[in-house]
C-alpha cells in the first residue's frame, strides 16, 4: 500500500482578500508533497519554502485520523475545521488546494470551482530564501473595501483569461494583481522587487505568491526556451528557482 501524501500549494491571486469571508482567490496545488514520514515543503535545514505546509498537514492529519474514506468535500470541511482550531482566520485556500488539487477558484469557506491551466503555459517559481510569517502580515494590514473589490475583480478576470486561454489578458491581470498587493504594508522586500523586475526585463509579468514579505514570486511563460533566461536572472540576484509544476489529481 502506497504512503498517504498531500500536495502543497501556491497562491495565484487574491491572497489577502480571501481572508475576508465571501471573498475570492485563485490557488493551485504543486508537485511537492507532505507525508507522515517526509515533507518536501521544507529544505534540508527545515526552512519552509512557503508552499502551504500548514494546510497540507491539516489535510494529511484529517485523512489519517479517519478510519473510513472521506469524499473530497468531507475532507475539505473537516480539515478546515481542524485548521481553524489553531488558526481561526485561515481562509481555507491552502486546505482546498491540498484537498482537491489543480487550479481552484476559491471563496472563503466554500467549495471551490476546479479548472486547469492551458498545457502551453509554464510555471516559474523563485524562492527568496526569506520565510514569511503570513499571519503577522495579514494582521498588520487593514484591508479597504476598494482593495478587496479590486482584488475580487482581478481574480474573476484572471479566471476568465485562463479559461479562454488568453495569455496576454492573463499577464495583464498578473500585473494588476501585483500593483494591488503593493498598496499593502510589509509585502515588498528588496529581493522581491528585484525578482519581479528581472522577470519584467525578460518580457514577463511576475508577482508575489502569498502574503509577501519573503517566500516566493511566480511567473508564467508560453515559451519554454525562455525559462532558463528568467531563472538565470533570478539566480544572479540570489533568488532560488524551484522546479515546481501544477499538480492535478488523477
Amino acid at each position: 500500500m502506497s504512503e498517504m501524501r498531500v500536495p502543497g500549494k501556491l497562491m495565484l491571486a487574491g491572497e489577502y482578500a480571501v481572508t475576508v469571508p465571501k471573498h475570492l482567490a485563485l490557488v493551485f496545488s504543486i508537485n511537492r508533497f507532505i507525508s507522515q514520514t517526509k515533507s518536501e515543503l521544507v529544505n534540508r535545514q527545515g526552512v519552509k519554502y512557503g508552499l502551504g505546509s500548514s494546510g497540507a498537514y491539516a489535510v494529511l492529519k484529517t485523512k489519517s485520523d479517519n478510519l473510513l474514506p472521506l469524499s473530497d468535500d468531507e475532507l475539505f470541511y473537516k480539515a478546515l475545521a481542524f485548521s481553524r482550531q489553531q488558526q481561526p482566520q485561515n481562509s481555507g485556500a491552502d486546505i482546498a488546494a491540498s484537498t482537491y488539487g489543480g487550479l481552484l477558484l476559491y471563496e472563503n469557506g466554500q467549495l471551490p470551482i476546479q479548472a486547469r491551466f492551458p498545457e502551453s503555459w509554464h510555471l516559474l517559481v523563485g524562492w527568496t530564501g526569506q520565510p514569511a510569517v503570513t499571519s503577522e502580515l495579514v494582521k498588520n494590514n487593514q484591508l479597504s473595501q476598494s482593495f478587496i473589490q479590486t482584488s475580487d475583480q482581478i481574480v474573476r478576470n484572471m479566471f476568465t483569461a485562463i479559461k479562454d486561454r488568453n495569455f496576454a489578458a492573463f499577464s495583464q491581470q498578473m500585473h494588476l494583481a501585483e500593483d494591488n498587493l503593493e498598496k499593502l504594508t510589509g509585502v515588498m522586500t528588496q529581493k522581491i522587487v528585484q525578482g519581479i523586475r528581472a522577470a519584467n526585463r525578460c518580457g514577463y509579468q511576475a508577482k508575489i505568491s502569498g502574503a509577501g514579505g519573503g517566500d516566493n514570486i511566480i511567473a508564467f511563460t508560453e515559451k519554454i526556451d525562455d525559462i532558463p533566461k528568467i531563472q538565470q536572472e533570478w539566480r544572479r540576484i540570489g533568488i532560488v528557482p524551484l522546479d515546481l509544476h501544477v499538480y492535478y489529481k488523477k
